[in-house]
């Protein structure tokens, strides 16, 4: 008897060990390009509507599906975030903040203290989760191109309301890789700057952000303001990295939002400008090759993604062929890169 109670207390001690290596042996929460589906319940209306200078958490349940198709509660607080689409005026849902808590222990979670999730603007617009998909995408475009950016997981979101249980919204979503895990995965550190010279970054990483972000058609980031660009540092005697994230505003997505006008408020339009600074054509060459060489692997993603609109795929190819037909010809290049760039 003794021998047996000995036996199952040596097993009680022994089930977080069995737990923890069991997720030690699964991908983490980056590592998988599946989407994983989540369920958050909470007081909706509360929490779309705490939308002010500083929102509060509120708490909610989150549950995901873990890869032996069992479901996974966590306590958790969650909260609005952003600036323009956590604007009511512009986004009848916000994105959001989830606070994991301590319950996330032996979960792919038990990393992240708290992870930021990108979300649908419009939930009774189904394009709008086709948007989500898209900036997903161009997120995992980068991905490509450099590990000195922003991983990111798709979600399969379903919204319970607390109080109300036949109010239900399913839409994609995405977690978004904390800036302090990019600079730590890439065995460096970030620098809380508000500007910077753009001659005191690295010169080829500036280079392809500026490059990459041409090609998306979008002009929503600043190096010398740091908007939508984080600063990385590897080595303190070198200068450091750019990294770029936040692409809603982006031409390839052409999200309709509306901004001022002289005449009131219109839709904008997305224009493609280079704005990345000046340098020598055979200083290009770097990063000219490096976008010829992951050409494939950028239109496989496209092609063989199974959740985009076949229209929007057939759109989006297009527009990535413009850019590489521009990277082609001598004559539009100097235009656009040469005569056009930032002194």
């Amino acid at each position: 008897m003794y021998f047996k109670i000995g036996i199952l207390q040596v097993l009680l001690l022994l089930i977080p060990f069995i737990s923890g290596a069991m997720y030690d042996d699964q991908p983490g929460l980056f590592d998988c390009d599946t989407y994983l589906e989540v369920e958050i319940i909470t007081d909706l209306d509360t929490l779309i509507s705490d939308v002010g200078p500083d929102p509060s958490y509120h708490p909610a349940i989150f549950k995901f599906k873990d890869t032996d198709g069992t479901w996974v509660t966590l306590n958790v607080e969650i909260r609005a975030r952003g600036k323009f689409r956590k604007n009511p005026a512009n986004c009848d849902f916000p994105p959001l903040k989830i606070d994991l808590k301590k319950d996330r222990k032996n979960t792919i979670f038990e990393p992240y203290k708290d992870l930021k999730i990108i979300t649908h603007c419009q939930s009774g617009i189904p394009q709008h989760n086709q948007y989500v998909l898209q900036e997903y995408l161009i997120y995992k475009s980068y991905n490509l191109f450099t590990d000195l950016s922003f991983r990111v997981r798709l979600l399969n979101i379903t919204y319970r309301d607390e109080k109300n249980p036949e109010r239900i919204i399913e839409k994609y979503g995405f977690f978004l890789e904390n800036p302090e895990d990019v600079a730590k995965r890439n065995n460096g550190y970030l620098l809380d700057l508000s500007t910077v010279k753009t001659s005191r970054v690295d010169q080829d990483q500036l280079t392809l952000v500026a490059f990459f972000e041409y090609m998306i058609i979008n002009t929503d980031w600043s190096m010398s303001i740091m908007h939508n660009v984080e600063l990385i540092a590897v080595d303190y005697f070198e200068p450091p990295y750019p990294v770029p994230f936040d692409f809603d505003w982006s031409g390839l997505i052409n999200i309709p939002y509306e901004v001022p006008s002289i005449s009131g408020m219109k839709i904008r339009e997305p224009e493609r400008i280079y704005k990345g600074v000046c340098r020598k054509k055979k200083e290009y060459r770097k990063v000219i090759d490096l976008f010829h060489a992951r050409k494939q692997e950028l239109f496989d993603l496209y092609m063989d993604f199974p959740y985009l609109d076949e229209d929007i795929k057939k759109q989006t190819l297009e527009e990535l062929q413009i850019f590489y037909e521009i990277l082609n010809d001598k004559y539009i290049f100097r235009i656009e890169f040469i005569e056009h760039c930032n002194d």
